[in-house]
């Protein structure tokens, strides 16, 4: 052992306890103890995922436990909840709001998305707000500060493709080993190319009901362009979408992937504004195996739907039940909206001897406007007319001692006092009916599959047949044009069905307009105006001659075009019109003074040379045009330098000539005196 001198003893322990002062003030909690600190609560943690709800009953602590849980049954429903409490005042009472913390902010963005405006009674309507947002309003300024002014960026036209001064067409086709996408414009003789880019959607495309919006499919979600140039004005983030819809009046976006967007958010159904492209209301669904899962009114107010025993509907763009609460339809089954107005048409299937029956019911009152009962019914189809002045229900009602049903139809007149209802049967298997979507006529296709009769009727006082039945047509499928009066009988998807038969059913008989052919026919369309028909075979029906050709509305071939893995074909659809009825009768009226112009067009259209060749002469005259101007300029310069060396002005000279040449020769007699 080594001994120190006194001396040296208190010097070391003296510079010891200066050392450690000196540690000590430099290190700070986070170094000692900074695994504690982690689990400290902090005001700006998970402040996202906490939300306030404001007017919520104001009851005892008594109470209170009941209350925590109608309130936690209806926000879990966004999400799992982490955390919740309801402040208590000095005489042991709720003070009319509820703190709740979720794991995610998007459940929280979802829980104020679903239940800001919600009513819990009569009394008591939810105003559910983020916690963050309540320190925006704590932190503002005491002097207000003019905000800086954004540069203009100017919007993309939606309407432009209207503005073309021909009035053309435009229609989407995918297609190609590339998957080319590709919009064109129906011209007279050919499709002009609009626009076109590979691998612009990896399944479909689809229009939106106005044509203002493309919308393509991709694994991160769906992308919508617009505009002259079809640029990109929007997307919606939700990955793997299986299924897609805009709804009628183009101000919100349905997209449903079957895999939900993680384990703790399980909504698979998203409901987004178009313009802003935020969440509206989001649901959680199982597998679905059919689309759509909700239909919309025509107007866009308002979407519904089905579920055990109960009709859901929802308003916009509250995306709250309508009323708060879902209507209870006993052994509901199917339902409708009509095309004009906001009645729903739904049937009820038969049970306990209680019969079906078919409601139509006014929105937002849900007042029955009319209703049926039917019994001894096996399966029921709802056909509405596009006008809302009738619907049609084809009843397969099943009879005593025979295999197969009988069809029959039930007639509501809607506009009619009292909505009389007018039935009428037909012995033979009924396959498909459909109406002329202007006028009250419609046809049923009867018969099997290969051998089909079309009857035509039309409806008056008493439903009256129109003409004759055709008999034995390999028909699967009537399309009427958007105009009404004329349609199309094609048999899709069949091998040995290529007949297209164009008719016109605007007198008391049908007449043929033209017969036409095309093989391995898969779809069927017309476009919107209700001037062309377009038939196509795409590669799920056969692989050989994909392509399509496009008709005239009587029958005639515009054109034709092939193309290799060919998959989707749709007319881009057109706003409502603007003109009253009695403007477009007008013009009808007058329609001679316009004949001339259509005419030049028509045969300026139909000339031999084509578009890019005419195209190609009027660049080459416009630059000739230039270099004149150039070499003009070029003269003038000239001029003023050979002035000045010369002092005297130019005189041009010019020599007189006279040319006579020989015109004709006429020939007189002389007169004898």
């Amino acid at each position: 052992m080594v001994a120190l001198s006194p001396t040296e003893d208190t010097a070391f322990h003296e510079d010891d306890v200066l050392e450690a002062e000196k540690l000590v003030n430099a290190m700070n909690d986070e170094a000692l103890i900074g695994d504690v600190l982690s689990r400290k609560p902090r005001l700006d943690r998970n402040v996202d995922n906490a939300i306030i709800i404001d007017n919520i009953p104001v009851t005892e602590a008594t109470k209170l436990p009941k209350l925590t849980s109608v309130l936690l049954k209806i926000f879990s429903k966004c999400g799992k909840v982490q955390s919740h409490q309801i402040p208590l005042d000095e005489n042991n009472k709720t003070k009319g709001y509820m703190f709740l913390v979720y794991e995610t902010a998007h459940q929280a963005t979802n829980a104020i998305s679903s239940y800001n405006g919600y009513k819990l009674d009569r009394n008591h309507c939810f105003a559910v707000n983020r916690l963050s947002d309540f320190q925006q309003c704590i932190d503002i300024p005491d002097e207000w500060e003019k905000p800086k002014p954004e540069p203009y960026k100017p919007q993309v036209c939606l309407k432009a493709w209207l503005q073309e001064p021909d009035c053309y067409d435009h229609f989407v086709v995918v297609g190609s080993r590339n998957r080319i996408t590709s919009v064109r414009a129906c011209a007279p003789n050919q499709s002009i190319k609009v626009t076109e880019r590979e691998n612009w959607t990896e399944s479909n495309v689809k229009f939106s009901p106005k044509g203002s919006y493309l919308a393509t499919a991709h694994k991160q979600g769906i992308a919508i362009w617009g505009g002259p140039d079809f640029t990109r004005v929007g997307r919606f983030l939700h990955p793997n979408v299986a299924y897609f819809q805009f709804s009628p009046c183009e101000r919100y976006f349905v997209t449903y992937s079957k895999v939900p967007l993680s384990p703790e958010d399980p909504q698979n159904l998203i409901i987004w504004e178009t313009r802003s492209l935020l969440n509206k209301r989001a649901f959680s669904l199982p597998i679905l195996d059919y689309w759509p899962y909700f239909k919309w009114s025509h107007d866009g107010n308002y979407f519904a739907t089905i579920g055990e025993d109960n009709l859901s509907i929802y308003t916009t763009p509250s995306m709250k039940l309508l009323g708060n609460r879902k209507i209870t339809v006993q052994n509901i089954r199917n339902f409708s909206w009509c095309p004009s107005e906001n009645w729903i048409a739904y049937w009820q299937s038969e049970k306990n001897n209680i019969p079906a029956r078919v409601t139509i019911m006014g929105v937002p009152n849900c007042e029955p406007i009319a209703y049926k009962n039917l019994f001894n019914v096996n399966n029921i189809e709802i056909y509405w007319q596009n006008t809302g002045n009738f619907l049609a229900v084809k009843v397969d009602r099943s009879v005593k001692n025979k295999k197969e049903s009988e069809n029959v139809f039930e007639i509501f007149r809607l506009r009619e006092k009292d909505v009389p209802v007018e039935n009428f049967e037909i012995k033979s298997k009924v396959i498909s009916m459909s109406w002329d979507p202007k006028g009250p006529r419609f046809a049923v296709l009867q018969g099997e599959p290969g051998r089909t009769d079309i009857t035509f009727y039309k409806i008056a006082e008493k439903i009256i047949q129109l003409g004759k039945t055709l008999v034995n047509k390999k028909c699967s499928v009537i399309k009427w044009s958007p105009l009404g009066q004329y349609c199309v009988l094609a048999g899709l998807n069949n091998m040995s069905s290529e007949s297209l038969e164009f008719w016109d059913i605007g007198s008391d008989t049908p007449t043929l307009l033209n017969n036409q052919t095309h093989s391995n026919v898969t779809h069927l369309f017309w476009d919107p105006t209700g001037r062309y028909v377009s038939s196509i075979n795409t590669y799920s029906g056969a692989s050989v001659d994909n392509g399509f050709i496009i008709w005239t509305f009587q029958g005639t071939k515009m054109f034709e075009e092939r193309i290799d893995n060919f998959i989707q074909f749709q007319w881009r659809p057109r706003p409502p019109s603007l003109l009253e009825d009695e403007d477009i009768k007008q013009i009808r009226k007058n329609m001679k003074m316009y004949t001339r112009d259509f005419e030049m067009k028509d045969k300026l259209s139909q000339s031999k040379a084509s578009k890019e060749l005419v195209e190609k002469r009027k660049n080459m005259y416009e630059e000739f045009m230039a270099y004149r101007r150039r070499k003009q300029k070029d003269l003038e310069v000239l001029k003023l330098q050979y002035v000045e060396l010369r002092n005297e002005p130019v005189e041009e000279d010019y020599i007189e000539e006279t040319v006579e040449f020989f015109i004709k020769e006429e020939v007189e007699a002389a007169n004898k005196e």
